[in-house]
């Protein structure tokens, strides 16, 4: 078992596992995707493997910016913020989603734990209503 697999062994088994909510394990140091669930990988079409090779910057490439902005408050006032930012999928599609992001230690190292909620089916209900 490698050291990363063990950090993540509270994970297995867990609501972040079964969650039908997407949800993603970020290396703030690095922006890139350690972990997520099935949930999170259907979101966007990625195999998990995929998503682990994927920069976050190919996954938010028009608001990159903000992203950073939202992670740096985050990781300063240790507190759990969320932000609407659209996602661009594995077929190239941009999703509109809504993004909360938590601080979090694993193994002793600072993660972000991300969940992200497909906001389309909410916009298109706006559109026509």
């Amino acid at each position: 078992m490698t050291a990363m697999e063990a950090s993540f062994d509270f994970i297995s088994g867990s609501p972040f596992e079964h969650s039908s909510e997407a949800a993603y394990v970020m290396d703030p140091d690095h922006s890139c995707v350690l972990d997520a669930n099935d949930a999170g990988c259907a979101l966007l079409g990625y195999t998990r493997e995929e998503l682990l090779r994927t920069p976050i910057a190919s996954i938010h490439p028009a608001e990159l910016a903000e992203l950073s902005e939202l992670l740096g408050q985050v990781l300063r006032d240790g507190r759990a913020s969320t932000i609407k930012l659209t996602c661009r999928t594995k077929q190239g599609t941009f999703l509109p989603t809504e993004i909360s992001l938590h601080a979090m230690e694993i193994g002793g190292r600072l993660r972000i734990l991300g969940l992200v909620q497909d906001r389309s089916e909410h916009r298109q209900r706006c559109v026509l209503d």
